[in-house]
């Protein structure tokens, strides 16, 4: 068994392709947003980005937290919280 903490190159690639990926979905929402907004809803640039950044601030707050209360309960539907992970990848065949 290797107990060697180093990342290999290949497994950094792999990370950082995913990431990448994550980030230009994230950006393309982002500035399709931004566009709408502005042009279409009539919100002045400086009121998006206000907004944006409220977003990011909670979200900032909120993931810690989710994950300090995720790691310390305990119960016995751990293994059906598990299960729930499979989820997102069954709603596309939902009718």
């Amino acid at each position: 068994m290797n107990h060697d903490n180093k990342l290999s190159f290949a497994e950094k690639l792999g990370y950082g392709m995913g990431d990448a990926a994550c980030g230009i979905v994230y950006s393309s929402v982002t500035m399709f947003l931004t566009w709408f907004y502005t042009d279409i809803y009539g919100l002045s640039a400086a009121a998006v980005g206000v907004m944006f950044l409220v977003t990011r601030v909670l979200d900032a707050i909120t993931d810690p937290l989710t994950g300090i209360v995720a790691d310390r309960v305990k119960t016995r539907w751990a293994i059906f919280a598990r299960g729930l992970s499979g989820l997102p990848y069954l709603m596309p065949c939902w009718r």
